[in-house]
């Protein structure tokens, strides 16, 4: 009888470990000898999943395949482990909700035996046992087909205690890697080591000398894979999506030639180790499966094709903005005034009072400013985060700042704890604040009804719903939930919450609310997403470029609705360098997506309006900011017709609005690697301008035939062409014989002069 003896040596490489192993070889035999472990087992035999699927075995491979095509699902090397565990306690930093993690391992499970496969009730199962030195535990790792191009999977450990799993499978050099949710600094990861876990993206994120200096000040420059709202979700080049449906933090090693290495903590906390894998003919139908398991937006209501004006400064202020900017053909569709709740300055710039009612010294009689607002068209919208804001007692001659809200929900415990038991408080980048405990039913009744009394019955009709991301490592939560794997989830709760609160009104496809910190399953909840606080400069990192990248990475993994600040947020005043928003940045960003944000420091951002207080304090801008920015505006509200479609086409099938090259042209290689360029559903081509006194732009036009919109120019595809991008005309191509060149025309026609 022949025996399978697989004491499988360690797979991965981290300068996080500093332990030892030794190299052990796959060992067949007649006869088996070893006291470590002797099982029998068949060199090859093949497991029958149904009709449609199938485990195939042999004394190499380990590979799922479709019974009558023999597309390959999954397959594993079994001549090195690819299942792994260990028991780590890391060492977690946290500061300004900027995580760093260093890692300490106890105990791990190098070696890997295979000990018994069989197929159960139609799910492949096989049982073994990971040991190493202190370690050994029983594993159980199954597949549970779904359908002829769908798996379920799931990693059991008999020992609690590890809490780290190390999943790897077979893949090739030429594999390619899209997704992992909103990612700014990479259009593809083949070579890449990205982490998940949801916190601020950081200032710089790369981008020097300010991520430096973030660094130096406040440990919060970040890297080239934080972000607000990573997905353990990818679809790579080879029809396959993978998503693990945990909630720890995670890493994905994608640098070996022949390998992908997932590693997930904490998911002893989660059931064990879980996952799903589809294949499929092209990535789109990849993205249907995957949001069809995790969610997908609704379409917008009506209000929202048109400009949505992002002012600040008290009613009369933004109603005399409002009114210059409609005078100007603007067709402004939707006031967002964040300080509806009042202002707060700190030494970060102009932030908000976190007490979630109406300020009447900023906006007397709220209620009829919002109507007056409505009888002109004009949807009023606020803002609301998770926090609540505390007195700063370390603002120069005091702070006067009260908040009655804070009080009641200390009153109540409705706010998240330490290790003590005391209620948390987290210093923020202005002020003191803590955080509502969300696990708490109590604290969720309460918060839904603020926003249903102070936000939905003042007549607003929508709001940010920012932050998400805070929530420490440590903390204790009401319902016990740990906080390793509560961290990633609290946003999706978040956006949930809001959308209850919506629902509950009476008022859903009414109202908009949109977020930016999110995780697995946030497109279920959230009704638009925005991509956080980008810098206000050209940087590949953390600038405009990065918001592009934000966009079409993250509708692989099912952000169908996104956009970001026009002309970003992030403003910094520094004697060596300022990263202040100029005119050309302001209005290249506002080619690109449609909502407007004056910044942290408003004063020293070029906007989109001219204003004077009646101190005589004068706003940057100028006249040829107010018309360009409304002929960008009007260019906008051309393709509200497209734009209902594609929203339409995100509900009933996930497709996101702003398309991934590779979603739309996935054979060609070429536009691939143009990771700027994006498609607007399948048929506009859009070539934006990323870097500052551009004024012509190098286009891939990928096989077919393309409309220039501005100079009706006719291009032959699968060719490189140059084209002039004058401030307010940003280039695109509309794609001829595409399903919607009708409505594309027919909404751009009145711009053509």
């Amino acid at each position: 009888m022949a025996f399978l003896f697989v004491p499988l040596s360690r797979f991965f490489s981290s300068e996080k470990f500093s332990l030892s192993f030794s190299f052990v070889l796959v060992l067949f035999t007649l006869s088996c000898t070893t006291t470590q472990i002797q099982f029998p087992l068949k060199a090859s035999a093949s497991f029958p999943l149904g009709s449609q699927l199938s485990v195939e075995q042999n004394k190499e491979k380990l590979r799922l395949l479709h019974s009558k095509t023999g597309r390959e699902f999954i397959s594993f090397s079994l001549s090195e482990p690819f299942l792994q565990a260990a028991e780590g306690n890391a060492n977690v930093k946290y500061r300004m909700a900027t995580f760093s993690f260093k890692e300490n391992i106890s105990r791990f499970c190098s070696d890997q035996f295979i000990e018994e496969s069989r197929v159960e009730k139609g799910n492949f199962i096989q049982k073994g046992k990971l040991k190493g030195s202190d370690c050994n535990t029983d594993y159980t790792f199954t597949i549970i087909p779904v359908s002829e191009k769908e798996i379920k999977f799931s990693v059991v450990f008999s020992d609690n205690r590890l809490n780290r799993v190390w999943f790897k499978y077979d893949s090739d050099s030429k594999e390619k890697f899209y997704g992992f949710g909103e990612q700014f600094s990479n259009n593809e990861f083949k070579g890449k080591k990205p982490f998940l876990f949801t916190e601020e993206q950081g200032v710089g994120r790369g981008d020097q000398p300010i991520t430096f200096g973030a660094n130096l000040l406040a440990g919060a420059g970040g890297n080239e894979y934080s972000t607000y709202a990573p997905i353990p979700h990818y679809i790579s080049s080879e029809n396959r999506s993978v998503f693990i449906d945990n909630s720890g933090y995670s890493e994905f090693d994608l640098t070996s030639n022949n390998s992908v290495t997932i590693n997930f903590w904490d998911t002893q906390l989660d059931g064990g180790f879980k996952g799903n894998i589809w294949i499929g003919s092209h990535p789109k139908e990849l993205v249907e499966a995957y949001t069809k398991k995790t969610g997908r937006f609704s379409p917008l209501p009506d209000w929202s094709y048109g400009t949505w004006l992002g002012v600040q400064g008290g009613s009369l202020k933004v109603s005399a903005i409002v009114e210059q900017a409609k005078t100007a053909g603007n067709p402004v569709t939707a006031l967002w005034i964040q300080d509806w709740c009042g202002r707060r300055v700190t030494n970060f710039g102009d932030q908000l009072k976190w007490r979630w009612y109406a300020d009447e010294t900023l906006y007397p009689d709220f209620k009829k400013f919002v109507k007056e607002m409505n009888s002109k068209n004009v949807h009023v919208l606020g803002y609301i985060n998770s926090f609540l804001g505390d007195t700063d007692p370390k603002k120069p001659g005091g702070d006067d700042f009260t908040n009655p809200m804070l009080t009641e929900a200390k009153n109540k415990g409705y706010l998240v704890k330490n290790s003590k038991g005391e209620d948390y408080l987290i210093q923020t980048v202005g002020f003191p604040a803590y955080l509502i405990d969300l696990t708490n039913p109590a604290a969720v009744k309460w918060t839904k009804e603020i926003i249903k009394k102070n936000m939905i019955e003042a007549g607003l009709s929508g709001w940010m719903a920012d932050f998400g991301e805070w929530l420490p490592y440590d903390a204790v939560l009401h319902s016990g939930v740990d906080a390793k794997v509560y961290h990633n989830r609290y946003p999706v709760d978040w956006a949930r919450i809001n959308k209850e609160a919506i629902k509950e009104a009476g008022k859903e496809g009414k109202i908009v609310f949109f977020t930016r910190a999110g995780y697995s399953y946030s497109n279920a909840y959230s009704t638009l997403f925005w991509e956080g606080d980008q810098l206000v400069s050209w940087g590949t990192h953390d600038g405009l470029p990065s918001s592009i990248l934000g966009l079409t990475s993250s509708g692989i993994s099912g952000y169908a609705l996104n956009h970001s600040d026009i002309g970003g947020y992030t403003t910094i005043s520094n004697p060596l360098r300022n990263y202040h928003r100029p005119k050309e940045l302001l209005l290249r960003w506002a080619e690109l997506v449609f909502r407007t944000h004056e910044g942290n420091r408003p004063l020293k951002n070029w906007q989109v309006y001219q204003y004077t207080t009646e101190k005589g304090i004068s706003s940057l801008s100028d006249e040829e900011t107010v018309s360009i920015f409304a002929k960008i505006g009007q260019l906008h509200f051309a393709l509200k017709g497209y734009l209902k479609l594609l929203e339409e086409e995100a509900f009933k099938t996930g497709l996101p609005v702003v398309r991934h090259n590779f979603l739309v042209e996935p054979k060609d290689a070429v536009l691939i690697e143009q990771k700027y360029q994006f498609f607007l559903g399948d048929d506009l081509l859009v070539v934006p301008v990323t870097s500052s006194g551009a004024t012509k732009v190098k286009a891939y036009l990928p096989a077919g035939e393309w409309q220039h919109i501005w100079t009706n120019e006719v291009f032959s595809g699968g060719s490189f062409v140059e084209t002039e991008s004058p401030l307010g005309k940003p280039t695109a191509f509309i794609r001829l014989g595409g399903k919607n060149e009708k409505v594309l025309r027919d909404g751009l026609s009145g711009l053509r002069k």
